[in-house]
């Protein structure tokens, strides 16, 4: 449970006292099939369990992914859109909206809403309703 734990990366962390690792997390385990490092042996045993049932799952949730990003490349960068509103996105992991849309352009505003969840590794509070934060930047 709580303490300390190495992540798939193989990086030592501190872990919140309310974090348990030893059940799965499905923004984890998304995480996991991402190939992102904030998930835990739970997380990966189910990710694999259901990637036994379910072939080409991983292939289809990177495509969903990759997507994504071209999405929002296209939109902050050739359709000039500077606001993003990035909803349900359970854990920071590969490519964010706010990581993707940076490149493309200086003014921009990213606003992403989570679940609040002693789940999540980096979960902003212990509050467990859902929150509306701005990741990055402001228009000037």
């Amino acid at each position: 449970m709580a303490g300390e734990h190495v992540a798939a990366s193989g990086e030592q962390r501190a872990l919140p006292a309310e974090l348990d690792t030893t059940v799965a997390h499905p923004a984890r385990v998304y995480d996991y099939w991402l190939g992102g490092k904030d998930n835990f042996a739970a997380d990966r045993e189910a990710a694999e369990r259901v990637l036994e049932a379910t072939p080409g799952l991983r292939m289809r949730v990177r495509a969903n992914r990759a997507f994504l990003a071209r999405v929002v490349r296209f939109l902050a960068g050739e359709a000039g859109i500077r606001q993003f509103l990035d909803i349900g996105t359970g854990i920071p992991t590969a490519n964010n909206t706010h990581e993707v849309a940076a490149p493309s352009t200086t003014c921009r505003r990213i606003c992403a809403s989570r679940r609040r969840s002693s789940q999540a590794p980096r979960a902003p509070s212990n509050s467990s309703g859902p929150s509306l934060s701005c990741c990055s930047g402001s228009c000037t």
